[in-house]
């Protein structure tokens, strides 16, 4: 059980999901506390399982080209051994970015990138069309980012 967060914990933890790189001293500053209660609060978060990560946001507009596709993966049978090898297996896929066990019609979401829709057609050909792992995905190419 997750112990309570008061509103100070929510704010921080809102800030760093806007930003991961604001230092405790600017963290301290929004939330109307010291930087060293600010970096016991975040290293008590992290401690928790509450802040599992830092992210970068990636320029889509970068030199290299890429792209970003979502995978709705319906699996071959809802076993937790089914579930445990399908993520030891994205460990080792690089292109999966993220990968998010779901309630619903769709079982596993995945965030793959690409250098495009070929390299895509690859992807799947290699590690799902036969998997035994898999009944069925769909796949949903971004277009653009909205935010």
């Amino acid at each position: 059980m997750i112990p309570a967060l008061d509103d100070r914990d929510d704010h921080i933890l809102e800030l760093l999901q806007a930003d991961a790189w604001l230092t405790y001293a600017e963290l301290a500053r929004r939330v109307h506390l010291s930087a060293s209660a600010v970096q016991r609060r975040v290293e008590r978060l992290i401690a928790l399982g509450i802040i599992t990560g830092a992210h970068a946001q990636v320029n889509l507009n970068d030199a290299r080209a890429h792209m970003y596709v979502f995978l709705l993966v319906e699996l071959a049978d809802d076993a937790a051994s089914t579930i445990k090898r399908l993520a030891r297996a994205l460990d080792s896929l690089r292109e999966v970015i993220e990968a998010h066990y779901v309630a619903g019609d769709t079982d596993v979401v995945l965030k793959i990138r690409v250098t495009d829709m070929a390299a895509y057609d690859q992807f799947v050909q290699r590690n799902f069309n036969r998997s035994p792992l898999i009944r069925r995905f769909k796949t949903l190419a971004v277009l653009r980012s909205l935010k």
